[in-house]
């Protein structure tokens, strides 16, 4: 079995737990009182997903343990090692971290506590200093093997799952019309499956996204090896995903309730919707089948420049925005010519359903709009960077 293997197998976060904990254990050993115990716990607890979360963590623990430490040896000189005053420490010392707000050391303090206060009498004060210092063993071995070994680099798998979650969204567009102009239910509630399971990855895209640091003068960004600005740009990269799902679920809840006034109407023995089957109405279906259309290709070219930064697609972005723009026109054309046969059958619930639709769409449109600028004016800020850097390593080469 080959390294690759071995790697794909266990998962690279597990190896390097297990290295910090062989690590740590294995220094901590060179520590007079030291128990290896702690030093192991302290790995396991620090090697975080994010190289951010671990160093924030560490230092909490750190600051929890030597809490944990100085209460211990308080509460041993003054009560020894009673089972019931062990007690009280601990309570006392999750009473502090819950109020400094360092909940994430409120394991490895309470264990320190109960180790340093088990303790014989004359032996307290090196043992405080070995076990504490083997809590701090663990905490900075894991925190050097996350940041050294195999850094975690969000982004390349961030930027992965973003153009695969966003893939599909153009057809869904179409899809959402079709099922509209052609009061399929069953179509209808395809997409709203679709819709749910995107809404899941987004959800898990925002909670991977919130793990890092979000501040532009964060030290913590330069140990991720993260662009600031692709950070900016991916945030509104999942609002956008979160407001365009809503908007199409709402597209759908408009062809549910269209299918079920069709069965209404079947059911009192009138025509179902027979405005759908006007040429106005086929005329306005043509319009918005033709906007969806030039909406998927924006939506794409968008997520082109976002996911691959290929700035080739800016002039496209630029050329169908005005597109968009007349396609539009073309349906609120199209809509009137059709509200004036609505008028005069006074079907108000057919006229309200497509000014529903129409807003969607449009929302939509204001999205990709709002996104399209983000992502040029961040790719173009992070390619002027690195052609600064290229600049500058070039002078140094001279």
């Amino acid at each position: 079995m080959d390294g690759k293997r071995v790697v794909a197998f266990f998962g690279l976060r597990t190896i390097k737990t297990g290295v910090a904990v062989a690590l740590s254990v294995y220094l901590s050993g060179f520590v007079p009182h030291s128990l290896p115990l702690l030093a192991g716990v302290a790995a396991i607890l620090c090697l975080q997903p994010t190289i951010a979360a671990g160093v924030q963590m560490g230092f909490t623990r750190i600051k929890a343990t030597i809490l944990g430490g100085l209460l211990g040896l308080i509460f041993h000189y003054l009560f020894g090692s009673h089972p019931f005053m062990m007690g009280v420490a601990v309570i006392i010392a999750l009473k502090i971290l819950n109020w400094l707000r360092w909940e994430e050391g409120v394991a490895l303090a309470s264990l320190t506590v109960i180790v340093i206060m088990s303790q014989a009498v004359g032996e307290v004060v090196p043992y405080v200093f070995g076990r504490v210092f083997s809590t701090l063993m663990g905490v900075v071995v894991a925190m050097v093997i996350n940041i050294l070994v195999a850094p975690p680099r969000h982004f390349q798998g961030f930027r992965s799952k973003l153009k695969d979650l966003t893939a599909n969204f153009p057809g869904f567009y179409q899809k959402t019309i079709q099922a509209y102009g052609d009061n399929d239910l069953e179509l209808a509630q395809e997409i709203l499956v679709e819709m749910e399971r995107a809404t899941k990855e987004i959800a898990h895209l925002r909670r991977e996204l919130n793990r890092l640091p979000s501040s532009p003068t964060s030290y913590l960004l330069h140990l991720e090896g993260i662009d600031f600005h692709d950070y900016i740009l991916y945030d509104r990269s999942i609002q956008f995903l979160g407001n365009v799902t809503a908007r199409i679920q709402d597209l759908v809840a408009v062809t549910q309730r269209r299918y079920e006034r069709k069965r209404e109407l079947q059911h009192k023995g009138g025509v179902p919707d027979p405005n759908g089957l006007s040429p106005q109405f086929q005329d306005l279906l043509q319009a918005l089948y033709g906007l969806v259309a030039m909406l998927g290709e924006y939506h794409h070219c968008i997520f082109q420049l976002v996911v691959d930064g290929d700035m080739e697609a800016v002039p496209r972005i630029q050329e169908q925005a005005g597109k968009i723009d007349w396609y539009q026109q073309q349906v609120r054309t199209q809509l009137q010519c059709w509200e004036t046969e609505l008028i005069r059958e006074l079907d108000i619930f057919s006229l309200m359903s497509a000014h529903r639709v129409i807003f969607d769409l449009e929302g939509i449109g204001e999205a990709l709009l709002g996104l399209a600028k983000t992502a040029v004016r961040t790719v173009g800020q992070t390619l002027k960077v690195e052609a600064g850097e290229d600049k500058i390593s070039k002078k140094g080469e001279d």
